[in-house]
């Protein structure tokens, strides 16, 4: 995978199939995980 680190301003697109499981519902698990990479891009100057 292509490191985003270069990147300054960065789009994030999620379609709800990613963000919801039919059975358990949301997966939280999953969304956590997006939103620590995300914190990470973040502190390292990204938009």
């Amino acid at each position: 995978m292509q490191s985003l680190g270069k990147y300054r301003r960065i789009t994030v697109k999620i379609g709800s199939a990613l963000l919801v499981d039919r059975t358990t519902g949301l997966k939280r698990d999953w969304l956590a995980s997006l939103a620590d990479d995300i914190a990470g891009l973040a502190q390292g100057g990204a938009e």
